[in-house]
């Protein structure tokens, strides 16, 4: 018996389809409320550009069009350069515009994850 609550139900492809345009309403709600100079992070357990890069890019240029809110992109990859020999950074993979991805690693039992850090400075 399938799980009426499985998002990966066969019946339920709209609302999957639908999680990047959710993800994107609650950044764009989070750049709204941060104060000026106060940041963000936004992450997933996701492998899908659409979820990561896709929802940062859709948020950011919301904020600006409907708002004038200007947020820019920390880089965070030091702190995760620093945790390398532990965590799988994909390398051969499309390095994210946006963020830091960590690709699933089945030895060390962690990943996906995706990790974006965004800075309101207007």
């Amino acid at each position: 018996m399938e799980d009426e609550n499985n998002i990966f139900r066969a019946d339920r492809l709209k609302e999957r389809l639908r999680i990047p345009e959710l993800q994107s309403q609650l950044l764009l709600n989070a750049l709204r409320v941060v104060k000026v100079g106060g940041a963000v992070v936004y992450s997933t357990c996701s492998l899908s550009p659409a979820q990561n890069d896709g929802v940062v890019h859709s948020a950011l240029k919301m904020a600006f069009q409907s708002n004038g809110i200007i947020a820019t992109i920390r880089d965070i990859s030091a702190p995760f350069r620093a945790l390398s020999s532990t965590l799988n950074l994909g390398s051969g993979v499309v390095k994210p515009k946006y963020g830091q991805l960590i690709v699933p690693d089945i030895a060390a039992n962690f990943g996906p994850a995706y990790v974006s850090r965004l800075v309101r400075i207007k």
